[in-house]
């Protein structure tokens, strides 16, 4: 399956507020249930496994409503870590989409192009169904960005180019009941990239020490570890 670059409705808000609403309900269930919080947990368990301290500053870029960064701040707490988690999307009507837990941290909204932070102002960068909205170019661009913000390591969680997720989402109403959810979902599925794909990114980013691994429901795992 060939990677086609595609334009996503829910970037630019294209839709009805309801409906926009409602697909990042949808978005919440798909990590709920295919593999978002489930293989950001999976990635930052193994983080934490390479420390000492069990509390980290955590950047989550393209977050969204912020509700997965919710609820791993919430499982990392529940496991006995602690985590300062700051999340960052580029609208900021995303953050403010009808987020019914709060939680406990901060919300930014800034281009990924233009992050407001220092070098080394986190322990880790971590991001969820982000990068795959990126041509090769930007998205070793970003992770050198990534890595310089980083202070140990830029954690990965996205989608695997393959038919199957692509007839899936188009289908999968329980999951997609939106249509901006339907559309962006198979445009999602296009312009993944695959596992050797990931990996002949992150040498280009110029990163010796890494990893690929798949995760369940046909996602991928890319840790770049500084550490």
């Amino acid at each position: 399956m060939l990677r086609v670059p595609s334009y996503e409705w829910l970037d630019d808000d294209l839709g009805t507020p309801e409906e926009i609403r409602q697909s990042f309900d949808d978005l919440w269930r798909i990590n709920r249930w295919l593999g978002g919080t489930s293989g950001c947990m999976h990635l930052l368990d193994r983080f934490f496994a390479r420390r000492v301290s069990r509390h980290a500053r955590i950047l989550d870029v393209g977050t969204g409503d912020s509700r997965l960064a919710v609820h791993l701040q919430s499982e990392l707490l529940r496991r006995n870590r602690s985590a300062e988690f700051v999340a960052l999307d580029r609208r900021i009507s995303h953050l403010r989409n009808g987020n019914h837990s709060p939680g406990m941290l901060s919300r930014v909204a800034a281009d990924v192009a233009h992050l407001p932070f220092a070098d080394h102002s986190f322990d880790v960068v971590i991001c969820n169904l982000f990068l795959h909205h990126f041509s090769e170019e930007e998205t070793v661009e970003l992770l050198c960005r990534f890595a310089g913000i980083a202070s140990e390591a830029v954690l990965i969680n996205d989608l695997e180019r393959s038919l199957l997720p692509y007839l899936f989402i188009r289908v999968a109403r329980p999951f997609a009941r939106s249509r901006i959810t339907r559309h962006d979902g198979a445009a999602s599925v296009r312009q993944a990239y695959t596992k050797n794909e990931f990996a002949a990114l992150a040498i280009r980013a110029g990163f010796t020490d890494f990893e690929v691994e798949r995760l369940p429901a046909y996602r991928l795992g890319l840790s770049l570890w500084k550490i």
